[in-house]
C-alpha cells in the first residue's frame, strides 16, 4: 500500500466511486454553503460516523444547532 502525503489541512487525496447525480447534488451544496467538496464529503462521513467534532466555524455559511457538527 502506497502511504500518500497529508495537504496542509492534513488531507489525503483519494478516490471513490459515487452516484453521479448525488456527486452533483453535494456539488451544489457545497456551493450553496462557501465550501469547498472536500469540507462538503467530510462533514458527511462525520456525521454518519457520529464524529461531529469539528467547530461550526469551520462550515462557513452552514447553520448548525449547538455548535457542532
Amino acid at each position: 500500500m502506497v502511504e500518500k502525503t497529508p495537504d496542509s489541512k492534513g488531507r489525503v487525496p483519494t478516490s471513490i466511486k459515487i452516484d453521479s447525480n448525488l456527486w452533483k447534488e453535494a456539488k451544489i451544496e457545497a456551493i450553496n454553503r462557501n465550501i469547498d467538496l472536500s469540507e462538503m464529503v467530510e462533514h458527511a462521513l462525520r456525521k454518519e460516523i457520529g464524529k461531529e467534532s469539528v467547530s461550526a466555524n469551520n462550515l462557513r455559511g452552514g447553520k448548525l444547532r449547538g455548535g457542532k457538527l
